[in-house]
């Protein structure tokens, strides 16, 4: 039995690694080429795998790079996650702010997903699961900014939609705007995150929270965290939760 055990890890572990080496491939492919133009040979050839072998992982190249995205996701929201954790701040809409846009300024796919950039992503941004994903995150955003404003942390004179949608704008401008900057007026991806966040912090914060809001904040967080996790888990289907590179 021990035996056994064992070979059926080696052989999860040996499906996990084939499985990301083709994710990392999609990857490279679709930044390169865009969805469209990347075929399931592009990606069988780069991987270094017959065909046939990515149809044992995905029925269908809609659901490889779905995949892909789900698992890009996964991996830096935990790295955000981390970040704000060990911030000596704590959970603030400062610091979401800060960690979440840095993390999409550094990965260009988590970038092509907030932008909804069709170029890169084509039809995959009009998926149901994109758009089931997005309700999720929101209702659960919802959530934890009406815990926010109940707690004195945050302004309560603009309602929780409005300001949603306000942060989506402010997040949404700070991610686009070298494009319409000359060169001098460019600054690093550090800089601009902590410009988007003070931009928040200066509109929607009202004071800082004390030790024990810190704590409370932090595990609400975790709990908004972990539901879109769990739902992104879900979707990734029988090939479990990919590890990032």
């Amino acid at each position: 039995m021990a035996e056994n055990s064992e070979a059926d890890q080696a052989e999860q572990n040996k499906q996990q690694e084939r499985a990301n080496r083709i994710l990392d491939a999609a990857s490279e492919l679709l930044q390169r080429w865009g969805y469209k133009k990347t075929t399931i040979d592009d990606i069988a050839r780069q991987a270094g795998v017959a065909k046939g072998t990515i149809y044992l992982h995905w029925k269908t190249k809609e659901e490889l790079f779905m995949a892909l995205l789900i698992r890009e996701k996964i991996v830096e929201s935990r790295k955000a996650q981390e970040a704000m954790q060990n911030d000596l701040e704590g959970i603030t809409l400062y610091s979401m702010i800060k960690y979440s846009l840095l993390w999409s300024l550094r990965n260009p796919l988590i970038k092509a997903i907030m932008l909804r950039d069709t170029e890169m992503l084509g039809d995959l941004v009009h998926t149901q699961l994109s758009q089931e994903s997005i309700q999720q995150q929101m209702e659960g955003f919802n959530t934890y900014m009406t815990y926010m404003q109940q707690q004195g942390l945050i302004r309560k004179d603009i309602p929780v939609k409005t300001q949603v949608h306000m942060l989506e704008a402010i997040a949404l401008g700070f991610l686009i705007s070298d494009q319409f900057l000359p060169d001098e007026y460019q600054i690093s991806l550090e800089e601009r995150a902590e410009m988007a966040a003070e931009t928040v912090r200066r509109t929607f914060e009202l004071r800082g929270p004390t030790e024990v809001e810190k704590q409370e904040a932090a595990s609400r967080f975790n709990q908004f965290m972990s539901s879109a996790e769990a739902f992104l888990q879900k979707e990734m289907g029988n090939e479990g939760p990919v590890s990032g590179q």
